[in-house]
């Protein structure tokens, strides 16, 4: 019993560990559009330019091509 409840242990603090992470990731890339966004020296072109350089970036840091829109 005592290698069960372990082992159940193990697989739960992986599992927060993987969520802390996803939550840090998505904090950095969701908060440096958030900054560009923000910054009331640029303009809405200069703002919407910024965040297509942070969304290709995103792209060749993760090697993802394409990103999967979410329905509303």
């Amino acid at each position: 019993m005592a290698i069960a409840g372990t082992g159940t242990e193990f697989v739960s603090m992986v599992a927060e560990e993987i969520v802390s992470g996803i939550d840090h990731a998505v904090e950095y890339w969701l908060g440096r559009i958030e900054q560009e966004l923000a910054d009331a020296s640029l303009t809405t072109l200069e703002q919407v330019h910024a965040t297509q350089r942070i969304l290709r970036e995103y792209k060749e840091v993760t090697g993802k091509s394409q990103i999967i829109c979410a329905s509303a």
